[in-house]
């Protein structure tokens, strides 16, 4: 497999240290930036700014468990205040650039350095938009400037939702890890039909034995890469890792055994470290 567009970082959640490989280096992170709208969402529910939280549970459900489309575009129009239009002309398309750059500030200003999650995830249906378009083509510009994210961003934000509890509050964090649970019960995740995205399937949870391990993730999948960012809490919490891998090549695309394994193989070594 190509070395060239892998990156990935392990952090050993109890002892804090950390091991990468081309960590640094943004990537385009398809449906793992789902998780950042996420967290800007729930500070902007406990800011005050939405009254009914619940209102937004249907769309988060669909967007982190199934990773749809429709439900990111929803909430990054909602925390955003944008919406995808025509072309605008530029004074107007400067006005709706600076407001969906709020997204990057949030996590610039939290020392989540060279990040960029401005671009929608395609295609979305529900507005007929099988690729950017319009405004949000405009937003591409002719660099095709599509999201990017380090492993290293994934990897914290995940260390700090999920295992220190700290990303917006100690309460909102719960609810955010909730979103990313996963249940490795084969008889949830082995039919056909158990979601046209499998969030399990082709990951890091495939490889993982169900019955002693706890997993929180979200991953990504589309024709030229492979991505995901998982917390997994070893048997009877012996030990606590963070693993994100980012695949940017149609070679990892196409392997739906090689996150798998790469799990499998982290999983076998952290738990003998752990048993030491």
């Amino acid at each position: 497999m190509p070395k060239k567009p892998l990156s990935i970082t392990l952090i050993d959640a109890k002892t804090g240290e950390t091991a990468g490989y081309q960590q640094d280096i943004p990537r385009y992170p398809a449906s793992v930036v789902k998780m950042f709208w996420m967290v800007v969402l729930y500070a902007q529910i406990e800011s005050g700014l939405w009254k009914n939280e619940k209102d937004f549970a249907p769309y988060l459900a669909k967007m982190l468990k199934e990773s749809d489309n429709g439900s990111a575009s929803f909430i990054l129009d909602q925390v955003t205040g944008t919406s995808s239009k025509p072309k605008l002309k530029s004074e107007k398309f400067q006005i709706w650039k600076n407001k969906r750059q709020q997204v990057n500030r949030f996590f610039q200003q939290a020392g989540y350095n060279n990040i960029s999650i401005i671009q929608k995830t395609f295609p979305i249906y529900y507005i007929n938009l099988p690729e950017p378009e319009g405004n949000e083509s405009q937003l591409l510009g002719n660099s095709r400037n599509w999201n990017r994210i380090t492993t290293k961003h994934a990897a914290r934000l995940l260390y700090e939702i999920c295992y220190a509890k700290q990303a917006v509050s100690l309460q909102a964090s719960k609810k955010m890890c909730g979103w990313l649970k996963r249940d490795l019960n084969p008889k949830v995740w082995q039919p056909a039909d158990s979601y046209d995205f499998n969030p399990v399937r082709t990951f890091f949870g495939k490889s993982l034995p169900h019955t002693r391990v706890q997993l929180h993730s979200k991953a990504g999948w589309t024709s030229v890469s492979r991505t995901e960012a998982a917390m997994v809490v070893t048997e009877n919490s012996k030990g606590t890792y963070i693993l994100a891998t980012f695949a940017q090549d149609s070679a990892y695309a196409d392997d739906v055994e090689i996150f798998p394994k790469m799990s499998r193989l982290v999983y076998k070594r952290m738990t003998s470290r752990s048993s030491r």
